[in-house]
């Protein structure tokens, strides 16, 4: 068998760097190709050449066709600006490729492995962070590799998903090593801790109503506003109802300015004897929140949202002038929402939950800290109109099956045009709104008797640190081994 090699032609290899990019593209939500991601960086390995600069170049080249396909929808809101972004995040991609073909072939597959896991953290903290299209999002639908969540979370099967790449590269090219067994006993080890029996605890019924309205914020007045939630809390028919949800921006004005709103909600969840939980703005000490309001009869309580969106709630480098006012001439206005910094969890009677606002659940970090404080169950409330009928509103969906999985708990989301569903702690996908095989941009509601269950998996417990140690501690031997020779 001769070694691959592909012609010395610059437009082949640009047409390489294509192919593993529409590859990986199909493997994410909606289109659930998850095997896609087990080889679809083999060709762009294939066209880089050791300790040449030109890697950076096709790892850029690639990640921005990756992410220009795959946050396309981008472009309802932001324009072609928002290139801007797959721009930036290809970065990452330069210097990983760059370095992983810098060091020695027999170390690639383990220090690919740890460097890509090391890139994902970077790109989910740096400049508020953006883990949208972490490479494990792949497997949402593939539920062998989606119990290693439990042990690793996310950022393990990118782990393990960038070594199966770089295993099968490694056949290809005829580099096998020692490297290639300790890649398989890694995986194994994997696979044993998350089969772990775990403990579940049982912790109640309750019965849950979440809310799709399907209207656009932007294409409606206050008062019109109000007559949709006033006809919505007429139709409801349920009796034993427990909790209704109503997603992010479901009124668009200051709700505690409102106190005819207000007194409606209070008369609908003394007349149901529930609580109702609604995505709205409030304000407070002049400073205009993003909020999810929980009224319980008279008792009115309030999370503050914590991960604003850069450029959408808030203008990222607002302290520089020459960053306003390029944004005031491209959007016309200036987000000024505040975040809050309360990890809150809601009580409804013996039942705790928190709830997550927009893409507030695609940081596993964050629903970490929120874990801490013991709720029951997570429900995210999120406004995904803005990405129209597009891809966008499915890839945010499925990132609660990871977060489901890595800490235990059922996640609900109520959508304001979609998507609106349930997951399990298992990662399993119960239910999802319907109408004529849609889920975006219709109306409607889902009645959910849920038996609340929790899982007390390995990652709840410990986290992302003890795979964060094990990356760290082989990065560095690696390292050292490479230089000694």
């Amino acid at each position: 068998m001769k070694k691959i090699k592909f012609k010395n032609n610059f437009f082949f290899k640009v047409f390489v760097c294509l192919i593993s990019s529409i590859l990986l593209f199909f493997s994410f939500p909606p289109f659930g190709f998850w095997y896609f991601a087990f080889f679809s960086f083999i060709p762009l390995f294939l066209i880089c050449e050791e300790k040449r600069f030109i890697n950076f170049f096709y790892g850029l080249l690639s990640g921005f066709m990756f992410y220009s396909i795959s946050l396309y929808w981008l472009k309802n809101v932001a324009g072609p600006v928002y290139l801007l972004l797959p721009l930036y995040l290809s970065f990452y991609w330069a210097i990983f490729l760059y370095l992983i073909f810098s060091f020695n072939s027999e170390k690639i597959i383990l220090l690919g492995s740890c460097i890509w896991f090391f890139i994902e953290i970077l790109i989910s903290n740096i400049l508020t962070g953006f883990p949208w299209l972490l490479i494990g999002l792949s497997q949402y639908n593939n539920q062998y590799i989606l119990k290693f969540a439990k042990f690793s979370g996310i950022y393990g099967i990118s782990f393990l998903l960038m070594g199966f790449n770089l295993f099968l590269y490694t056949i290809l090219t005829k580099k096998l090593s020692i490297q290639n067994l300790f890649f398989l006993l890694t995986v194994s080890v994997f696979f044993l801790i998350s089969r772990f029996p775990e403990k579940k605890n049982l912790k109640g019924e309750i019965n849950v109503l979440l809310f799709q309205p399907n209207f656009t914020p932007k294409n409606i007045s206050l008062e019109e506003n109000k007559e949709i939630i006033t006809r919505l809390l007429k139709e409801i028919k349920y009796k034993n109802l427990d909790l209704i949800v109503f997603p992010e921006g479901t009124f668009q004005g200051n709700l505690f300015e409102n106190n005819d709103l207000i007194k409606l909600l209070k008369k609908t969840s003394n007349k149901n004897n529930c609580g109702i939980l609604i995505g709205t703005f409030t304000e407070s000490s002049g400073n205009f929140y993003n909020s999810g309001v929980l009224i319980n009869g008279e008792k009115i309580d309030v999370y503050n949202k914590i991960k604003l969106v850069p450029y959408g709630e808030f203008i990222l480098g607002k302290r520089f002038k020459f960053v306003r006012n390029i944004f005031l001439k491209i959007a016309g206005y200036e987000p000024n929402l505040k975040n809050g910094s309360e990890f809150k969890v809601f009580k409804y009677r013996d039942i705790k939950f928190s709830s997550l606002i927009c893409y507030e659940n695609i940081f596993p970090q964050i629903v970490e800290n929120f874990s801490n404080n013991g709720p029951d169950f997570f429900i995210v409330i999120t406004n995904d109109s803005w990405f129209g009928k597009s891809i966008g509103p499915y890839q945010h969906f499925y990132h609660n099956v990871f977060r489901s999985i890595e800490n235990g708990r059922y996640f609900l989301q109520s959508g304001l045009t979609g998507i609106t569903g349930i997951v399990n702690p298992e990662g399993k996908v119960e239910k999802i709104l319907k109408k004529n095989g849609e889920s975006l941009f219709i109306d409607g509601f889902l009645f959910i008797p849920l038996k609340i269950y929790t899982s007390e998996t390995f990652y709840y417990r410990y986290g992302i640190f003890p795979l964060s140690l094990f990356c760290l501690i082989l990065t560095g031997l690696l390292i050292c081994r490479n230089w000694k020779e």
